[in-house]
């Protein structure tokens, strides 16, 4: 690999080093992470653009280097390679200030990097799992046991979602801004300055995301960040409601039913996540206490007010 470094990009590293899922090496004191790029190559343009834009602008982004050819992606065996150069600290965690500075920048950006169709795309989420977990679920005892309590809180998120969608009104707030494809509970905050995890969509998506993570992180200080974050950040009555469907969508749980079915986790890893579901109720009671005394129209699910606040959280 060493070779292929040096021929398609002029770097000659003392030592590349291999991880799982990529290689990574230091020049002059700066880090490089070349990996296999396995998301689609029509989007690849889009993305470099991107790139290009926001660091143009001076706003904080891991760069994408172009090889000795000026392409984006360098094959190498016939696998498609990309190299970037990572400008931030891995080590740091994710935080809602780190998630603020980004979508609160203004940037130009290709419309096919727009993911506002959340109703559609949870459905047939929901429709392709319901289909796989139907043929296999024998294999995945531990996934099964809880499947239907997911799909049936993601159906309360897409009719929250639905509801949100026909009686609210957006505002010339509620736009479209730098966010993220996935933020999962393991990462650092290399995940929200990775140009192939940037996407355009409301900033409820990525606050929702983090909502969720910080109960599974034990974030305790969850609250007071949001009380931050408020203090600068204008919400319509729309873009809440589509913030609190976010939060009831449980990313998490297919994120591990997909690592599992592919053999990134062990099925045991659903447990960190089934053997806490109380206390997420609990959790997300508090976060509809805590919204609502901002938005009292906000409309409420009489499940999860019924569940109550939880003693580890106080508001």
């Amino acid at each position: 690999m060493k070779n292929v470094i040096n021929y398609y990009y002029n770097l000659n590293p003392d030592k590349i080093n291999h991880n799982r899922d990529y290689y990574y090496f230091y020049m002059d004191g700066e880090l490089y992470y070349f990996f296999v790029y396995d998301s689609n190559i029509s989007d690849i343009k889009a993305i470099f653009n991107l790139n290009v834009e926001m660091r143009k602008k001076g706003i904080l982004i891991n760069e994408i280097i172009n090889n000795r050819e000026g392409n984006i992606i360098t094959y190498y065996n016939q696998i498609p390679y990309l190299l970037t150069k990572i400008v931030i600290n891995i080590n740091k965690r994710i935080t809602l200030a780190e998630i603020y500075y980004l979508s609160s920048k203004t940037i130009h950006y290709d419309a096919s990097l727009m993911r506002s169709n959340w109703a559609n795309l949870w459905a047939n989420k929901i429709d392709y799992l319901e289909y796989h977990h139907e043929q296999n679920y024998q294999k995945y005892p531990i996934l099964s046991e809880c499947f239907d309590y997911f799909v049936g809180l993601s159906e309360n998120a897409i009719s929250y979602l639905n509801k949100a969608v026909f009686y609210q009104k957006p505002e010339n707030t509620d736009i479209g801004v730098i966010s993220h494809d996935r933020i999962l509970i393991e990462d650092s905050i290399y995940c929200l300055y990775n140009p192939l995890n940037i996407i355009i969509d409301h900033k409820a998506r990525d606050i929702g995301e983090y909502i969720k993570l910080s109960f599974f992180l034990d974030n305790y200080q969850i609250f007071d960040e949001l009380d931050d974050y408020f203090k600068h950040n204008y919400f319509s009555l729309y873009g809440i409601h589509l913030l609190i469907s976010r939060v009831l969508y449980p990313s998490f749980y297919f994120e591990v039913y997909d690592n599992v079915v592919s053999k990134r986790c062990s099925e045991a890893e659903v447990l960190k996540i089934t053997s806490r579901i109380d206390e997420y109720e609990h959790y997300l009671a508090d976060i509809f206490k805590y919204f609502k005394k901002f938005y009292p129209t906000l409309e409420e699910i009489e499940w999860i007010k019924k569940r109550g606040s939880s003693p580890h959280l106080p508001l």
